[in-house]
């Protein structure tokens, strides 16, 4: 008779085969989802398990792939078309009016953006705006949507001015120093300003580095194909996920910022000190019973997350193309400098936010280089999209906000920088052609604090500094780093720097 355990191998072997062959079987049907349900797809054959996304974060960055994709659609004369991120079926609009539907219109079918966070494991992401959906986050939204309106963002203006001129000394000191990387120069003012006025902490790191703050949003922001496949894994499997208790974030990076959102709040609490920045706001509604303290350091770590690459980057490519184009930026040097005659040289929020030019200058960084180049959305329904055919509920919808601005029928020349596009009465663009903070309910509600932060960041450095191109370091013609959520440039960005 044969013993029980010598069977074991064969039946581990077995189980192994079984397995395989399932997960295969299941590949190839993801494979066939479009051509399943008559929707169209792109021309290219989907691989197994990259889809038709091979390369991305590695080789690619996700703009560069969509972009592509966006721009073989419209040939094709498509209001959208199907395409597989890995093994996940997603539709990419392309026509604009299908787009203000989706995001505007019909906002009830697409409610939800499908992202995976655990609570158990991710106590933060999971309470975020961004991940929440359904009726908690409609709740969530109601209560925040002034948090962030202009009275309040007023408010941390003078904590924005104060580590502006922190950065500028920094750069003053630095001199003509080889050195100075400023894609993650401005990361860390941005990372000390949101700190601040988020966590209320002094987190210097503008002269610190490698301080534990900026360590700690570094990673909370990483882009990987592992955290890539883990969200598409818990998007598909949610059920499975939760059991296996899927991590999306590193759990010690959100513990860290849990902790010391919760040392900062019974500091306050228990000397009754009361502030003027974001957090305090939080915690005026968390006297008034509208958020616990969970929410409220996922709040206050979504105003974190959200904000400090985001206005980083729109930063970094501003100086970038004024550091190209010489005449535009003493054109923007003049208007800052005439504006500052008229305060006695004094910063305001008014004279900041009102400045025409600098206004202009912003959106056309924006429309060329989006720091959030896709907006996605879940069809909570089966939704029939004329001249194409029904989508079935739970596809992923992507809107490629960079691919649209980047598009020669909405913006002629679109690989030009021309602030002038935005000049003029006559110059607003519509809702579904210029989106770097998205549109509908859905929209950023911090985008307010992030163009004042922004400006106020960019009048200071302007007003005591001229740039101009490294070219010995980096090239004009910018490329994305595959491995960024953000658009960065791919080897840093470095510029001549000399005093006005």
């Amino acid at each position: 008779m044969v013993a029980f355990w010598t069977l074991l191998p064969y039946g581990a072997a077995a189980l192994v085969l079984l397995l395989s062959v399932a997960i295969r079987l299941f590949l190839r049907r993801r494979q066939t989802f479009w051509a399943r349900h008559g929707l169209p797809s792109t021309a290219s054959e989907p691989h197994l398990l990259y889809g038709n996304v091979r390369g991305i974060s590695t080789e690619r960055h996700t703009a560069t792939i969509l972009l592509q994709l966006y721009r073989e659609f419209r040939e094709r004369r498509l209001p959208a078309g199907g395409f597989n991120l890995f093994f996940s079926p997603v539709l990419l609009a392309v026509d604009r009016r299908l787009i203000e539907r989706v995001l505007v219109k019909d906002f009830t079918h697409f409610q939800d953006r499908g992202l995976y966070a655990n609570a158990k494991v991710n106590p933060l992401s999971s309470e975020t705006l961004f991940a929440l959906g359904g009726e908690k986050w409609h709740q969530l939204r109601q209560r925040l949507g002034t948090a962030l309106g202009a009275p309040n963002v007023r408010v941390m203006f003078a904590t924005t001015v104060r580590i502006a001129q922190s950065l500028t000394e920094y750069v003053a000191a630095s001199g003509r120093r080889l050195d100075l990387e400023w894609t993650d120069l401005l990361a860390r003012y941005t990372t000390d300003v949101i700190g601040s006025c988020a966590f209320g902490i002094d987190s210097r790191t503008i002269r610190e580095p490698r301080a534990e703050f900026r360590a700690m949003g570094h990673r909370a922001f990483r882009c990987s194909l592992r955290r890539m496949w883990k969200l598409r894994f818990g998007y598909c499997f949610r059920r499975l996920a939760d059991a296996l208790r899927v991590c999306v974030t590193e759990s010690s990076v959100e513990q860290f910022f849990l902790q010391l959102c919760r040392s900062t709040v019974l500091h306050r609490e228990s000397y009754r000190a009361v502030k003027s920045d974001f957090l305090q706001i939080l915690l005026d509604m968390k006297a008034r019973g509208e958020l616990d303290m969970r929410q409220v350091a996922g709040q206050c770590y979504t105003f974190f997350i959200a904000g400090f690459e985001t206005s980083a980057s729109l930063m970094n490519f501003c100086l970038f193309e004024l550091a190209k184009n010489g005449a535009v930026q003493e054109k923007l040097r003049a208007a800052i400098l005439t504006a500052l005659d008229d305060t006695d040289g004094q910063l305001s929020y008014d004279m900041v936010m009102s400045l025409g030019y600098l206004d202009q200058v912003v959106k056309e960084t924006l429309r060329m280089y989006p720091s959030v180049d896709f907006l996605f959305r879940v069809s909570g329904t089966d939704y029939t999209i004329e001249g194409l055919g029904t989508v079935p509920r739970g596809t992923l919808v992507v809107v490629p906000v960079h691919a649209i601005h980047h598009d020669p029928a909405y913006y002629p020349r679109p690989e030009v920088f021309d602030p002038d596009r935005f000049a003029g009465v006559g110059s607003s663009h519509g809702s579904t052609t210029f989106m770097p903070f998205g549109v509908g309910p859905r929209h950023c509600i911090g985008a307010t604090f992030g163009l004042m932060l922004v400006k106020v960041g960019l009048v200071a450095l302007l007003r005591s500094f001229r740039f101009s191109l490294d070219a010995a370091r980096m090239s004009a013609d910018v490329t994305f780093k595959p491995r960024s959520l953000v658009l960065a440039p791919i080897g840093g960005m470095y510029l001549n720097v000399e005093r006005v």
